[in-house]
Formats: C-alpha cells, structure tokens, sequence
C-alpha cells in the first residue's frame, strides 16, 4: 500500500512552501523599498533643479514683474490713461514709460528698477494733432494692454523683456517688444494688438 508515503510528501510539500514564503516576502519588500527610494530621489531631484536660486528662468521672470509694476506704478503716477509703451533704460536701473490720457496727451514717466516708485514728476509730452490721432488710433485697436501683450512674448521666449510698445506695421497697430534669452540673443516680436497673433517673429542680430 501506498498511503503511508502520501502524507510525508505532501507534508514536505508544505513545509518547503512555508519556507519560502518568507523569502519571497522579503524580496518583494527589498523591490519596493528600492523602487520608492529611486522615485523620491528621481523627484528630490527635479524639485531642486526646478527652484534652484539664482537660475535665469528665475531672474527673467522677476525681471518682467519689474516691468509689469512699473506699468501700474507710472499709471497711478498719472492718474489715468493708457500705457504705450515700457522700456528698461540705465542698463536695467529703470524703467522709461509712456502713458496717454483721454485728451490724447502722453505723460513720460520713469521709474525704479523693481518699478514700485516713480523717479522725478511725470512729464507732459508736447504732442500735436497728429500725435494726438495717432494715439487715439492705437488706443482704440489695442485690445491687447500691455500687461497681456508681455504674456504673448513670454509664451513665445523665455526671457527679460527690454522694451515693448504700440506701434504701426504695414498699416497694423502692433505690440513691437524685444526679449533678451538667457544666452544672451534678443528676439524681436510684433504681435497683432487687437488679435493676438503673431505678425512677426526674428532674432536680432543688429546688436
């Protein structure tokens, strides 16, 4: 008869099994305690190279809040109107802007390198008739302001923006502005200030 060797078989059978369980545990564990550790190095370390201080990316970015204060600075500065145009001036120690009224009068104002206070008193411009229609021309297309018309170049480059302001182009009202990229070339756009759209899109090489 063959049952008594049955039950040892399928008693070592079990007692392998019960070993190896331990085993197959400890592995399983090992593997995910490696992969975990690999995902958290793998994110440390793009959390450090994304906020790195210091970095370009970071000083463009503050750069262009700069630009955007001192719009709103030189705006209260003059009471009312549109912005026409920012530009940094003094190698980036200020900041020229260009404000209309509703007269058509442009208003010259300057401002700080962060753009949160006005240098001086702001200065009315001489403009005549032409100057005046000119103004009302690009203020009535410019649906874009200048503070949406510097988002469309910052989706376009990264980078510090220079200079930007309402201009005409093959008889288009256009946002002209330059950004300088973190290796140094400047990139100079038009963008159509009613739409949108880019008109124009080089890298300017006259500098």
């Amino acid at each position: 008869m063959n049952t008594p060797r049955t039950a040892p078989v399928r008693s070592a059978r079990r007692i392998a099994g019960f070993t190896a369980l331990p085993l197959v545990a400890a592995l399983a564990l090992a593997g995910c305690s490696t992969a975990q550790s690999g995902s958290s190095d793998s994110s440390s370390s793009a959390a450090s190279s994304s906020n790195a201080p210091g970095g370009t990316p970071t000083a463009a970015a503050a750069s262009n809040d700069a630009l955007r204060a001192a719009v709103e600075t030189a705006r209260k500065a003059v009471g009312s109107g549109v912005v026409m145009s920012v530009e940094q001036e003094q190698n980036g120690s200020a900041y020229e802007v260009l404000v209309v009224t509703d007269d058509g009068s442009e208003h010259e104002v300057h401002t700080n390198a962060d753009g949160t206070s006005v240098s001086g008193s702001p200065r009315a411009e001489t403009s005549d008739a032409d100057d005046r229609a000119e103004n009302d021309r690009f203020v009535a297309a410019a649906d874009l302001d200048v503070s949406a018309a510097a988002g469309k170049l910052e989706d376009l480059h990264a980078g510090t923006i220079t200079e930007l302001g309402l201009d005409d182009h093959l008889g288009k009202v256009v946002w002209e502005g330059d950004v300088r990229d973190p290796s140094g070339t400047k990139h100079s756009v038009r963008i159509d200030a009613g739409s949108g759209d880019v008109v124009t899109d080089r890298v300017d090489t006259d500098d």
